[in-house]
């Protein structure tokens, strides 16, 4: 399993060749190879159209499963509507983005929303306001601005790889993560073999030993040539 963005793929927002070949190795040799992402599962089917390398994928930081192969979406995680009122009274004066299943949204007026981020002002801590509306929170940073991001809570990476894991078989012992951003954390404190790309945020490397390249130097392919 390993993560997309600032993981997988490098500061150009590309795939290295020799990464993709690697990829393709082990999936040969009977391998699975599924991404987690904050973002849609259709912008990493992009990448997948003229060299198919996914196997799964669990988008909205893990919101949404969908099953490559099948074409298929296998779970949705939503908010309810009284969680959205909560979070925009709470956030009234912040820039908030709703994501829908494919598309962002500057109003919440589409019923099925699956990740809300709201951009943030300072480095406020805003525990105790989340904490009441029992929620799963992380913290994305880009371009150096802060972005929190909150999806219902029964969604997580974890919850969607565990998900895949009873319909494949697969036990969490035979899953190895490749953990990037703070949305990655449910999974490396469930999965015993995680790693973290080197320049993965401090909040997600406490909770990981285990260090390897960046993105930018090839971090995942180093990952998988040592399989």
């Amino acid at each position: 399993v390993s993560s997309f963005y600032n993981t997988l793929i490098d500061n150009e927002e590309a795939i290295p060749v020799s990464t993709m070949l690697e990829i393709e190795r082990i999936r040969k040799k009977g391998i699975l190879f599924s991404i987690c992402t904050n973002g849609y599962y259709k912008e990493v089917l992009d990448y997948n159209k003229d060299f198919p390398f996914i196997d799964y994928i669990i988008s909205l930081n893990g919101s949404i499963t969908y099953d490559v192969k099948k074409d298929r979406v296998l779970s949705k995680i939503k908010f309810t509507k009284t969680t959205i009122k909560k979070i925009n009274e709470l956030f009234s004066k912040y820039k908030v983005t709703y994501y829908s299943e494919n598309k962002k949204l500057k109003k919440s007026k589409e019923e099925e929303i699956y990740k809300i981020e709201i951009e943030l002002k300072d480095k406020e801590d805003l525990t105790e306001q989340l904490d009441k509306l029992n929620v799963n929170t992380s913290i994305l940073e880009i371009n150096k601005k802060r972005y929190l991001e909150i999806t219902p809570r029964k969604s997580n990476m974890f919850n969607g790889i565990d998900g895949i894991g009873l319909r494949t078989g697969i036990s969490l012992k035979d899953i190895l993560v490749i953990a990037g951003n703070e949305s990655d954390i449910p999974l490396v404190k469930n999965i015993d073999k995680s790693l973290v790309v080197k320049n993965a945020p401090k909040t997600l490397k406490k909770y990981v030993k285990k260090q390897t390249n960046s993105n930018d130097n090839k971090g995942v392919e180093r990952v998988l040539k040592k399989l």
